[in-house]
């Protein structure tokens, strides 16, 4: 997942995690099983001193005289590292505060988490990592029992060479790794703001105008499989485990399908704009859900899929989604709907595509935001100049309220996904 970070010259980076996943057959059950008792006895010990200062607010403990007691009482009778239950309350807090922020919004209950999983977290100091090599060692027991794992033969070893290694996931038969690497935000020429819909994607690029990407296609495969799975549904009765059977298969496939789509839409855009940093909205669909069949078209919408995978490959920026589509880019007032994809602005009595202002007006707004990471609220904002470049030059589509064109009613591209080619296609 991508990180912001801040290095000592105050520069604002943007730090990408990139993880692969590789077998291993080191006996290490035992010693997973006893990572999870302790992982569920530091969730015990925690869930017991959660405080309840205000109705449906949970406080967890946090001070340091807290986390000393919680970790002294579980290094008892422990054999391994003991950075490993540093992790172990890592895990903890991060499976608590998860909890706190759904039960905060109504989405769970006040149950005790309780982890059934086998896995640990690697501390980096508790991995050696030969770049030369690909040798990772990871230590299980202080100079007596170490894992050591070989990438070099791996397809992705080139590619993480000269990254730096992170924390490591360990399973039973597999380990799931981490390497980071960083994105300067001052590399960045463009910004694109992107209004996410059921069926496409609507850019607004600063020097190309208003761009459409259909996701027809990605809708077409998610409804095409869902109704398979609705009609096997249907024969659980008669034949159970056939169905059972055919029914994960299918979610396999679909699965599958959907994230080999996702990974070429977003190749394809990041090769599209490749100085480009990316404005999307921060949605939640939960919010969006009405009835039966508009929740089906809800969840076949990836929005988020989208955002997790393009954020490998270039910059991604959330902003808040309120009223982007209703908010006039003229002069601000509220719009008002009218037949289709219409809006209207009674103050200032114009009328818009609806897909047209909210991409638009996400792309103000992650302006703002940019302008202010690079530099803004009382910072000395001589280097966000020069980093900005051509975003700060006079340009009537960048400076000014609206591209030159009269008339937004129809996007100046429309682009889908090429399963052949390298690039989007053009329709």
């Amino acid at each position: 997942m991508p990180n912001k970070t801040k290095s000592k010259n105050s520069q604002l980076s943007y730090q990408i995690v990139l993880s692969y996943k590789v077998s291993h057959n080191h006996p290490i059950k035992t010693f997973l099983i006893e990572c999870r008792d302790k992982l569920n006895t530091a969730i015990s010990i925690i869930w017991d001193n959660i405080e309840y200062p205000k109705e449906n607010k949970p406080k967890l403990p946090k001070s340091n005289e807290f986390k000393r007691e919680l970790r002294n009482k579980l290094l008892k009778d422990w054999n391994y590292a003991s950075h490993y239950i540093d992790g172990i309350i890592k895990t903890a807090y991060s499976i608590l505060e998860s909890w706190a922020s759904n039960y905060k919004r109504g989405y769970r209950t006040k149950t005790k988490p309780i982890v059934k999983r086998l896995f640990v977290r690697v501390k980096t100091t508790l991995i050696k990592y030969d770049k030369d090599d690909g040798i990772i060692r990871i230590t299980i027991k202080p100079r007596k029992e170490y894992l050591t794992l070989n990438i070099k033969n791996e397809w992705f070893f080139d590619k993480v060479r000269n990254l730096t290694i992170g924390e490591i996931i360990l399973k039973e038969t597999e380990a799931f790794l981490t390497f980071k690497d960083n994105l300067s935000y001052s590399d960045k020429e463009i910004i694109v703001g992107v209004d996410s819909n059921l069926k496409s994607l609507d850019l607004f690029h600063p020097i190309e105008g208003w761009i459409r990407i259909d996701l027809s296609e990605l809708h077409r495969i998610k409804e095409v499989y869902d109704r398979k799975i609705d009609f096997l549904k249907t024969l659980l009765k008669k034949y159970p485990l056939r169905a059972l059977r055919k029914i994960k298969r299918l979610l396999e496939r679909r699965r599958n399908r959907v994230n080999d789509y996702l990974h070429k839409l977003t190749i394809q855009l990041s090769r599209l704009f490749p100085d480009a940093v990316f404005i999307f909205e921060d949605l939640n669909k939960r919010k969006m859900y009405k009835n039966k069949h508009h929740n089906r078209r809800i969840d076949r919408a990836n929005w988020s899929g989208i955002i997790e995978k393009l954020s490998y490959k270039s910059i991604v920026i959330l902003v808040n989604p309120a009223y982007t589509s209703t908010t006039c880019p003229i002069c601000g007032s509220k719009m008002e709907s009218q037949e289709g994809q219409v809006v209207h602005c009674c103050n200032c009595m114009s009328s818009f595509n609806r897909q047209f202002v909210g991409c638009f007006n996400i792309f103000r707004r992650g302006f703002k935001r940019f302008k202010k990471l690079m530099g803004g609220l009382g910072v000395a904002s001589t280097g966000a100049e020069v980093s900005l470049g051509k975003l700060m030059t006079p340009n009537p589509n960048v400076e000014a309220k609206l591209p030159v064109r009269k008339i937004e009613d129809f996007p100046l591209m429309v682009y889908k996904i090429d399963y052949n080619g390298k690039y989007l296609k053009c329709l």
